[in-house]
């Protein structure tokens, strides 16, 4: 090839460097898709009983009614999510530049839907053996959707996490960990319930602020070597 197409090596590492702050921010966008979406899925499953009975619909809001909200929520947030990330997988080569682009395999469609209905119908046989335990599997398998996220998201920043990546992930951690303590260690009353909400409802916040701050990112930025 000659010299004058090639380039200097520093160039070529110039521009593998660019491709690979490209690649960073589209993920920082597609990630920012599913804190909102996973934002707005864990929120109706925490909180869709609490607002029923504040509507006064309590009475008519059944297990099935909210098992049925769950099921819509979470798989409405995982065809978005994987929307987001479907658009940008086509890029995964560039990373392949500077880093292995393991994410465009985990994060998709072959590996997350079997997983989402294996997890619900899981979900639901448990309803209807162990109907007393239901809250304990919830967290749990909330534990291992935080230990995916960690997964994932260390695949796609090898480097260092975005900071809203951290934040997300934080919150959530410490709302399974605070509510198995809680479910483990003390009776359910009003009282608890209410430091649930607390830490359930800091989770949201934190993934909704994650969710915007990572939608706002310039891309300027991003090319300018936004490392955080």
């Amino acid at each position: 090839m000659p010299e004058e197409i090639a380039g200097s090596p520093l160039e070529i590492k110039e521009i593998a460097e660019k491709a690979f702050q490209l690649q960073r921010h589209l993920l920082r966008r597609a990630w920012g898709v599913l804190y909102a979406t996973y934002c707005v899925a864990i929120f109706l499953t925490i909180f869709s009983s609490a607002a029923a009975y504040a509507l006064g619909l309590a009475a008519e809001y059944k297990l099935a009614e909210h098992v049925a909200v769950d099921v819509l929520a979470s798989g409405t947030a995982l065809t978005v999510t994987l929307q987001a990330f479907r658009r940008i997988r086509d890029t995964a080569e560039i990373r392949g530049l500077v880093f292995d682009g393991g994410w465009a395999r985990v994060l998709r469609y072959r590996v997350l839907v079997p997983v989402w209905v294996a997890v619900n119908a899981v979900i639901l046989l448990s309803i209807v053996l162990f109907s007393d335990s239901v809250g304990l599997l919830v967290l749990v398998i909330y534990a291992g959707f935080w230990g995916f996220l960690y997964y994932a998201l260390r695949l796609s920043f090898p480097g260092r996490l975005p900071r809203e990546g951290v934040a997300a992930l934080s919150s959530f951690g410490v709302a399974i960990a605070g509510s198995i303590i809680l479910l483990l260690s003390v009776s359910v009353s009003a009282e608890v319930i209410k430091i649930y909400g607390l830490f359930w409802g800091a989770m949201v916040v934190v993934w909704a602020a994650s969710a915007l701050y990572a939608r706002t990112r310039k891309l300027s930025a991003a090319l300018g070597g936004e490392a955080r």
